[in-house]
């Protein structure tokens, strides 16, 4: 986690060890609650080890350098603070019949449970920003591109839309993988069996966490899970790319149909004062390649050989705080990006209207060719020449059309006739009702929802 790209509500959760002992406690406090339930504990020890437990990180910091291993450096820690506060004969009844992950796996649950909620919250506002630019922009007319190259006429607001579904696609993925994946853990013992343990401790001690009892488990809990979330995360940094790398083809100097919001006082290059780099849009695109890099680590970690080896457990402590912090990060900035993002539609109108040539018209004409008794493969060689020769001299394509002659010596004008020529060119028309079927579907989708 890097300060510069972790918003304060992530920082909270993961920013200090302090956060992850707290979870921890919360786990131990769950199973002796559990116990007092099953008549394994009196309700006296339970009550006087939740009022004084406690813990400090340079205590446990201390004991990890002697013992190596952080969770009985956290035990002995709080053990101590029980002491201290006269209740010591308590003590040995803290993590007592279970092992590490059966407080730790419940704990690492619990927290990427809450990660998940702050991204589900911010992805939300980024569906709702793109669906309110995407309102705005409706019948912002420009050329779509496929390829690289021009294509037919769309709106931006269009564009704008399909990354909302794209985005609320994502939420459904993320909150189903909250639902089923961080939905259950394990307390169950050293090897999973729950040798030696009440087995209805684990089902109360997880319904007072708010989780379900996992089926069948080893030492930890199966690591598919989270897999699973980290690859739902990674998906929805792919669509936050793909949006800004379509703006930034967009924002192009060439280009120049969108501008990154920009600050008073921001500079884009230390020495070409001229400049105006989308530096954000750019550090978006960057940072979905490290979040499917933690995605692809967590896939790794599914592979634990026998009851358990420790080689995910190092791997963890970093792709957990990194990929929710940097994809939390993510969704607030691309939200502020498309909240503020500056829209030249007057360019991109030109774009299609007169840069283009026309040529977007060429299907149109074409089955208008066909309409007349010309096939297929004639038609298209006919306004393929055309266009071609169009752009290439830079002439509008209805004027070509209306000077090459078809095999017969007709132009396309002869065939057609002029009104439907013109008529081919109307981008309005063109795709007037398949963008208004789109909305409508986008509304109707919403309000089901």
């Amino acid at each position: 986690m890097l300060d510069r790209y972790t918003l304060a509500p992530m920082k909270r959760l993961w920013g200090s060890e302090a956060a992850k002992f707290q979870y921890w406690l919360k786990v131990e406090l769950a199973v002796l609650k559990a116990r007092v339930e099953l008549g394994d504990l009196s309700q006296e020890a339970y009550e006087q080890i939740a009022r004084h437990a406690a813990f400090d990180l340079p205590r446990i910091a201390e004991l990890e350098a002697e013992y190596d291993h952080d969770m009985i450096a956290f035990i002995v820690c709080v053990q101590e603070y029980l002491e201290r506060a006269g209740v010591g004969q308590y003590k040995e009844e803290l993590h007592k019949g279970i092992t590490s992950y059966d407080v730790e796996d419940p704990a690492v649950v619990l927290m990427l449970r809450e990660a998940a909620k702050l991204i589900l919250e911010e992805l939300g506002k980024l569906q709702e920003a793109l669906s309110q630019r995407a309102c705005e922009h409706q019948w912002t007319l420009m050329i779509g591109r496929t390829h690289g190259q021009y294509a037919e006429p769309t709106t931006f607001g269009h564009m704008l839309l399909v990354f909302a579904a794209a985005v609320r696609r994502s939420i459904g993925r993320i909150q189903e993988a909250y639902e089923r994946d961080l939905g259950e853990a394990k307390i169950s013992g050293a090897v999973g069996n729950y040798a030696g343990m009440d087995l209805r401790i684990e089902a109360i001690a997880l319904g007072h966490l708010g989780l379900r009892r996992a089926v069948a488990e080893t030492q930890i809990l199966q690591r598919d899970r989270h897999a699973a979330f980290l690859s739902a995360l990674a998906i929805a940094t792919g669509t936050i790319e793909q949006m800004c790398r379509t703006f930034w083809e967009m924002m192009r100097s060439d280009v120049r149909e969108l501008e990154e919001p920009r600050r008073a006082n921001q500079r884009g290059s230390s020495a070409m004062a001229h400049k105006k780099n989308p530096i954000l849009t750019e550090r978006l695109m960057g940072m979905a390649r490290l979040v499917r890099a933690y995605a692809h680590a967590a896939q790794e970690n599914i592979a634990t050989p026998e009851g358990r080896d420790i080689s995910q457990s190092s791997v963890e402590r970093h792709i957990f705080p990194d990929a929710t912090s940097l994809v939390h990060y993510m969704a607030s900035r691309a939200t502020g990006l498309v909240g503020r993002l500056t829209v030249f539609s007057d360019r991109m109108r030109s774009r299609l209207e007169d840069e283009t040539q026309g040529v977007w018209a060429g299907q149109q004409v074409r089955v208008a060719l066909m309409k007349q008794g010309i096939s297929y493969d004639a038609a298209y060689e006919y306004v393929q020449r055309a266009s071609f020769e169009a752009v290439a001299r830079e002439v509008s394509f209805v004027e070509m059309l209306s000077r090459m002659p078809f095999g017969d010596g007709r132009t396309a004008r002869d065939i057609v006739g002029e009104e439907v020529l013109e008529g081919c060119f109307d981008a309005v028309s063109y795709i007037h009702g398949g963008i208004s079927r789109i909305f409508e579907n986008a509304e109707r989708r919403q309000q089901w929802q």
